[in-house]
């Protein structure tokens, strides 16, 4: 996030020697830098008709080139996902939903750990271009706050995701927005996430990664 906002610093005050579309076109290609590199998908997907299981995985962030790895499990019946940061979440089997616990995530000293209540209003499986879920997640932190936030969760279209080394991926593209952030996920059939990237509305880029793996 820091080279993010240096980037954007730089491009508002050399605007007096730019016109607005050159600033634009900068701005745009900043971003495009810290997101998977896609291209026109080459075969048709199948759709999931259900939630599928995957293990864990690795990833290299697009913001620093960063190194991480995701332990899932089967947790219930859902999955318990441990980041090599010492975050620690659950959430239902499909990936997508909302999770309804954390702990040791992020830096607020008031979120950084909760337990939720997710409930699933509309189901976004089957799982294909055009789908759409929704869920209610009502939060309650460590620290005895509480908040209550719907997500919308569409599968916007399908592409090719471009990996350094190795075979070009076919996957869905899902985003999930709860009014304060969008998360993307490039989702595989049969592999789970590919690539990923979380959108704050207030602090912009947050997280994008892309797997190894």
């Amino acid at each position: 996030m820091k080279y993010l906002s240096v980037g954007v610093v730089v491009l508002m005050t050399t605007g007096c020697v730019s016109d607005g579309t050159q600033i634009l076109n900068s701005i745009g290609s900043v971003f495009e830098t810290n997101r998977p590199e896609t291209a026109q998908i080459s075969s048709p997907l199948p759709v999931v008709q259900q939630p599928e299981g995957f293990g864990s995985f690795q990833t290299t962030s697009l913001m620093n080139g960063r190194s991480s790895s995701y332990a899932v499990q089967s947790y219930g019946n859902g999955l318990r996902v441990r980041e090599d940061d010492g975050c620690v979440w659950t959430s239902a089997a499909d990936w997508f939903s909302p999770s309804d616990s954390w702990a040791n995530c992020g830096t607020s000293k008031n979120w950084n750990s909760a337990q939720a209540q997710v409930r699933q209003i509309d189901s976004l499986y089957p799982l294909q271009v055009g789908a759409e879920g929704r869920y209610q997640r009502q939060a309650t932190s460590h620290t005895g706050r509480t908040r209550t936030r719907n997500t919308v969760c569409r599968v916007t279209g399908a592409v090719d995701v471009v990996r350094p080394g190795l075979p070009d991926t076919s996957a869905y593209v899902v985003k999930c927005d709860d009014s304060k952030r969008v998360r993307t996920t490039w989702y595989a059939p049969g592999q789970g996430p590919i690539a990923f990237t979380q959108v704050s509305d207030s602090q912009g880029l947050e997280e994008s990664w892309i797997r190894k793996d």
